[in-house]
């Protein structure tokens, strides 16, 4: 039981961590923003872009992982 909380904090802060740290342009992006003052604002809209699906993904795990004894059938 340990184990498995101190394995979904880790996974946790991997997903809020990683984030943070990448680099978030692509290749078009960046040529089309290098030089110039706005891609900072850039990376930070594709950062705010891509935490909608991270939120929608960890809360489908959490209610899964929370409601999934109620639909297991112990009938054999």
């Amino acid at each position: 039981m340990l184990v498995k909380r101190i394995l979904s904090v880790l996974l946790l802060m991997l997903f809020i961590v990683t984030p943070i740290l990448s680099n978030a342009q692509c290749s078009m992006c960046r040529a089309a923003a290098e030089g110039s003052d706005y891609a900072k604002s850039l990376n930070a809209g594709i950062l705010y872009l891509l935490l909608a699906p991270f939120l929608f993904i960890i809360t489908l795990i959490i209610v899964w992982i929370k409601n999934k004894d109620k639909f297991s059938s112990h009938e054999y």
